[in-house]
């Protein structure tokens, strides 16, 4: 049986869980964007460089997300980084596309719990 200080944590990390896959959901699209572009402005190298600044030292576990809100979108924000930010081909508007309908699933899902 979870003790309440197990229930917070596990509570507190769910949240920052969905803290950063929706900060995801804003940040791979535009740095989609920002590769795709064959000159970018002072800005946008900025921009460019701090996106992925986030994805180059944060620590993937896949296996946090399939274990808190069973789903495997750590793998997928991962993926999606990885062929957006160093294939920039199809595949990586293919893998984004399908880490942004999980990130409306998973959106869908949280609004339904919250509002129980």
């Amino acid at each position: 049986m979870l003790k309440s200080n197990e229930i917070c944590q596990l509570n507190e990390a769910n949240l920052v869980l969905r803290h950063f896959v929706d900060l995801s959901a804003r940040l791979l699209p535009f740095l989609s964007k920002l590769t795709d572009k064959d000159v970018l402005t002072k800005r946008e190298l900025v921009y460019k460089g701090k996106i992925m600044e986030v994805y180059e030292n944060y620590d993937f576990d896949p296996v946090t997300s399939e274990a808190l809100i069973d789903s495997n979108i750590l793998e997928l924000i991962n993926t999606t980084y990885q062929k957006i930010a160093y294939q920039n081909d199809r595949k990586g508007k293919r893998t984004l596309r399908k880490f942004l309908f999980e990130h409306q699933r998973l959106v869908n899902s949280w609004n339904y719990s919250d509002a129980n």
